[in-house]
């Protein structure tokens, strides 16, 4: 496996391997890998012929309008585990080689963002749109791999890819689980044991609803409601949304390609988690 903390060498590299006819992907990510993380890897790795992982987890920046970003992440952990897993080319993007100076640009999506208020992750939503297409603007021409369980950020990164025309492809992979349902994250390991326990309800409450969908409810209000009821048991819920799968807008009336998204307070972890289902149109 390659290492390189040069944005500049990375695409050379990978133009190179695009010149001789192989098919790249990117996967990337903050740090604290776990195996929903390596699903991603596996699944380039079976549609591509070089992967390689844009690894953001000691990247500190400061931009330009004060906002400051930091990970302080395990370097050598999650380097194994993605050496171990066949990646063949491990980019550590570092500020003094990525930002010289605060970057004065960022990418605004406010027709999506607008959905996104009172949802806690949407809060730096543009600068995390912004640096995706920074990453893949480094990569080149690629297919890139999201996991679903963070939604929202899949759909703007897919939205966003398509409306600029860049030459890249924005795959979304399935939410990886544990055998009881919850949501692989890294935010579990902050868990304590009762509220380990307890998690296991953020994907029952969501089949609940989605099982009131399929028995002929539309109403989006009850449908939501199902799953707060059962949240309220062991959480405190921050949101339970009925949206248009590829916009997220939200809905009134279930329709056509739904997602049902949900995030719930354990302790003082927030969980996330969604499921998708089709609602056809009735008579």
């Amino acid at each position: 496996m390659i290492v390189s903390e040069k944005h500049a060498e990375v695409r050379a590299l990978l133009d190179e391997h695009r010149a001789a006819g192989r098919r790249v992907a990117m996967v990337g990510t903050s740090g604290g890998t776990h195996d929903g993380h390596l699903s991603l890897v596996r699944r380039a790795k079976q549609e591509s012929d070089v992967v390689a992982v844009f690894w953001n987890g000691a990247l500190k920046l400061e931009w330009a309008d004060g906002t400051l970003q930091s990970y302080n992440r395990d370097l050598e952990h999650d380097q194994a585990l993605f050496e171990a897993a066949g990646v063949d080319l491990f980019y550590i993007p570092v500020r003094d080689d990525l930002y010289q100076r605060p970057s004065v640009t960022f990418v605004e999506m406010p027709a999506m963002g607008a959905y996104l208020d009172g949802m806690p992750e949407g809060e730096h939503m543009n600068i995390l749109v912004t640096m995706v297409l920074t990453l893949l603007n480094i990569a080149g021409p690629c297919t890139t791999y999201f996991g679903e369980k963070d939604w929202q950020q899949l759909v703007m990164f897919q939205r966003m890819a398509e409306d600029l025309r860049l030459p890249s492809r924005v795959v979304g992979c399935p939410v990886q689980r544990e055998p009881d349902g919850v949501a692989i994250s890294g935010r579990n390991s902050k868990l304590s044991a009762s509220q380990r326990a307890d998690a296991p309800m953020m994907y029952r409450a969501l089949t609940a609803a989605a099982t009131a969908v399929a028995a002929g409810e539309r109403d989006a209000s009850v449908v939501t409601e199902i799953a707060l009821d059962l949240l309220r048991k062991v959480s405190v819920p921050d949101y339970v949304v009925a949206v248009e799968a590829d916009t997220l807008r939200p809905l009134d009336t279930l329709r056509g390609e739904v997602r049902l998204l949900a995030s719930s307070t354990f302790g003082a972890t927030p969980l996330v988690d969604n499921i998708g289902f089709t609602v056809a149109e009735t008579a």
